[in-house]
């Protein structure tokens, strides 16, 4: 919006009357007069009228749908605007108490653009290019909801409309008014200049009311915004801008509705995609506005994302925005917007942003904010090469947009196939999928980056050539999604595309890559007592697959928010490739927030080191769930295994192979173990293992399901109180009893260490022990509906 002063004397001079003037005679250029029956209207309508798509319709200045007025306009009607200046602009104004009711359907919009536009009846395209802004005014509606100007007085002028008319009046008390229908509309071709930098909006909505229904509209090439609010209530959906010359969504004066599904795509000339200002006076409603799903498509130059001004209160969801070039801001402009976001009030959720070559989130975020609050932007924001949020597209089939190509594909990356070992640093973006061919070895002092919402899929290449990603001891993997946007790894079988997180496989579908391998220097235990060993998976005589050492603090890099799916192939007899190997991991990496989905082998296996892994969940694996060997000492907290009709074991945990043992051992802690009713076993305690295990919940197990002793040196650790068992919960089989699960090579009365410390529910209701599920919503196991 372009708020300068109207010269005055030029508003008296040129001020238009009620009626029509034979000096009023529309501007009609040679061979472009309409081949239908023409009807010119002019001044204000006093009697309801139909116009119909058999006529084209003239708009000479300004027409205005009076107070107790119905103008109702039939699916694929033509109006046209001349081209008076200034105050002798065309347009369609409905004043407060009239109404307009315009439902075009999706093959008959209603057109509105102006008389130099050879569209003639039955047409939906015209003869004007989207370079021809500025030729009338355009479309103006006046309510009587509420609005916040300054003076804090109920109703003001709106700009475009003389202040010496009877009138142009917008504002007050009814945020439930009515002006009206606006269905399938496409405004072109406005925005004519009506004084120095002051032009029409394509679409003006003064005061309007939340009873008024504005669903499924367009504006192209406007010269000023393409629809600007000024306060009101109405709620706007499916609405989309094309190259207009100002903002494309301009929102003033406390605005109090939604706007949903939306799109802005700028022209060489647009300023901002979105201008949002606060109140003017001093009343401002408590809940502001919503912009939800909208998408920002920029022309790659200085134009800004948003610009949100004044004190603005406002919830800004789903925005997906690209095409920007590197000044494009999301600028917070003024200290009463800065209190705003720092009140809470200026919220941001699920933004994706495509950002150009060099720049980062950070950069986007500018102006005024309060030292700090730049989080509350950052933390719901990502940087993306493909969207899975913003707009639905497909609702704008109908538009001129559309029919011209304006509406691109989003960006799609391509296909990038990777094999041995990187020997620098490597940076995978969410644009593209990468494709691992054999196995792909982060060496020794390389990082790769794996950006949020990136997909790696892996090739099927059989035994030794089998695919994996595998991080070399002194490698480092940064690999950090988010719930919105996972890190994926997957089969080349899946059917996956950029911005999808869930495939085309199923969960039968295992052993068909991989997975991901993790080797860090941290202490084992192998036979011989040897510091290093090789890991199972890979070849002996590969110059990687080395683990273990001295250093129990080494540093692999973080896993966070990833998905593994579909791998375990075989690589020799009873040998696979489990979805997760952790060998000789330290502690400083950092292992959060994963999922391992059908693997046909361990869904994650621990070779000795001291990493914690935390809210991690393997669903449907081939062999066990958690499986820790070779004196493994760290923490796994708040785990759950859902097992499939092939899976072994929910926990298998193994003691040293060789003679080092750490005194503490591992913990489990805070675990939920659901079963298939089958002969899987809750846990297998195996070769001595030391180990606290607490706050298991386990349901779903069949008859056979056991929590067993395995041989006498994990005997021998339980009589020594270096097994212990706390806060278990199971909901057992009908006829089966706690003192039937345990099983196994205890010594006499040594069951009471486990019975003494478990419970049997009846219900999960009843269970107070156990994972925190909601961890765990972003997982494809939470879409499957897998627990």
């Amino acid at each position: 919006m372009k708020k300068l002063i109207f010269p005055l004397l030029a508003i008296a001079a040129f001020a238009i009357s009620s009626c029509s003037s034979d000096n009023n005679d529309p501007i009609i250029p040679p061979g472009t007069e309409p081949t239908g029956e023409e009807i010119t209207k002019s001044g204000e309508l006093t009697a309801d009228e139909e116009w119909t798509a058999d006529n084209i319709y003239i708009l000479d200045g300004k027409v205005v749908v009076g107070d107790g007025v119905t103008l109702t306009i039939n699916p694929g009607t033509i109006i046209k605007g001349a081209e008076g200046l200034e105050s002798l602009a065309s347009a369609l104004v409905v004043d407060q108490g009239g109404t307009l009711i315009a439902e075009g359907t999706p093959s008959k919009p209603i057109i509105f653009t102006s008389v130099l536009d050879g569209i003639e009846q039955g047409e939906t395209t015209g003869t004007l290019t989207i370079a021809d802004t500025g030729l009338w005014g355009g479309v103006i509606l006046l309510g009587k909801a509420p609005i916040s100007v300054n003076g804090d007085v109920e109703t003001a002028q709106i700009e475009g409309i003389p202040a010496d008319e009877s009138y142009g009046q917008y504002g007050g008390t009814e945020p439930g008014d009515s002006s009206g229908s606006l269905k399938y509309v496409s405004i072109r071709h406005g925005g004519i200049t009506i004084g120095q930098d002051n032009e029409i909006n394509g679409l003006t909505l003064g005061g309007v009311g939340s009873g008024t229904t504005i669903d499924h509209v367009e504006i192209v090439a406007n010269q000023d915004d393409g629809i600007e609010f000024f306060g009101g209530t109405v709620n706007v959906s499916n609405a989309l801008i094309w190259s207009q010359g100002d903002d494309g969504f301009d929102l003033d004066q406390a605005y109090n509705g939604t706007l949903d599904n939306g799109v802005v795509i700028l022209g060489s000339e647009s300023d901002s995609a979105l201008e949002m200002d606060g109140p003017e006076g001093s009343a401002a409603t408590e809940a502001g506005f919503t912009l939800q799903n909208i998408t920002l498509i920029g022309a790659n130059t200085s134009s800004k994302y948003a610009d949100l001004r004044d004190g603005l209160i406002a919830n800004l969801d789903n925005i997906f925005a690209y095409g920007f070039g590197v000044d494009g801001a999301v600028k917070i402009n003024g200290a009463d917007s800065a209190t705003e976001l720092s009140n809470d009030r200026i919220t941001f959720s699920n933004w994706q942003i495509v950002l150009p070559e060099g720049v980062l989130l950070s950069d986007v975020f500018t102006g005024d904010y309060n030292a700090g609050d730049e989080s509350k932007f950052l933390d719901n924001a990502t940087a993306v090469g493909t969207g899975t949020t913003g707009a639905d597209m497909d609702v704008f089939n109908w538009t001129l947009a559309a029919a011209e190509g304006a509406i691109p594909t989003a960006p799609l990356g391509t296909t990038i196939t990777k094999s041995g070992i990187l020997t620098t640093d490597e940076h995978w973006t969410s644009d593209n999928i990468y494709v691992l061919d054999g196995k792909v070895v982060i060496g020794d002092g390389i990082t790769l980056t794996i950006d949020p919402g990136t997909i790696v899929k892996g090739a099927e290449g059989l035994e030794s050539l089998a695919s994996a990603l595998v991080v070399d001891q002194g490698g480092v993997l940064l690999a950090e999604g988010t719930p919105t946007q996972p890190i994926i790894f997957t089969s080349v079988l899946d059917g996956i595309e950029q911005g999808q997180t869930t495939g085309t496989l199923s969960i039968s579908d295992t052993g068909l890559w991989g997975g991901v391998i993790v080797l860090g220097k941290a202490p084992i235990s192998v036979n011989g007592d040897v510091e290093t060993a090789q890991i199972e998976g890979i070849p002996a005589d590969e110059t990687y697959g080395q683990y273990g050492g001295t250093d129990p603090a080494d540093y692999s890099g973080i896993i966070k928010y990833v998905s593994i799916r579909h791998g375990g192939i075989t690589i020799g007899q009873d040998n696979e490739i489990n979805g997760l190997t952790l060998g000789g991991v330290g502690s400083e990496t950092i292992i959060d927030h994963v999922e391992i989905v059908a693997n046909q082998d361990d869904g994650i296996e621990f070779f000795g080191g001291t990493v914690n892994v935390s809210n991690a969940l393997v669903w449907s694996q081939g062999d066990d769930g958690f499986d820790l060997d070779q004196a493994y000492s760290g923490t796994l907290d708040n785990g759950v295994v859902i097992l499939g009709s092939e899976s072994d074991s929910a926990l298998e945990m193994d003691g040293p192979e060789g003679s080092a043992a750490t005194e503490a051992g591992f913990t489990l802690q805070n675990i939920t173990l659901i079963g298939a009713n089958t002969s899987s076993k809750y846990a297998d305690l195996r070769d001595g293992l030391i180990a606290n295990l607490d706050n298991i919940f386990a349901y779903g197990f069949g008859v056979d399901g056991a929590v067993k002793i395995n041989g006498a040196d994990s005997a021998t650790e339980l009589s020594n109180d270096r097994i212990t068992f706390s806060g278990w919960e199971i909901i057992l089989p009908n006829g089966v009893a706690l003192a039937d699960i345990f099983t196994g090579d205890f010594t006499a009365g040594d069951e009471a260490k486990f019975l003494n410390n478990a419970t049997a529910i009846l219900t999960a209701g009843e269970a107070t022990v156990g994972a925190d599920l909601t961890e765990f919503s972003w997982t494809l196991a939470a879409s499957e509906s897998a627990f």
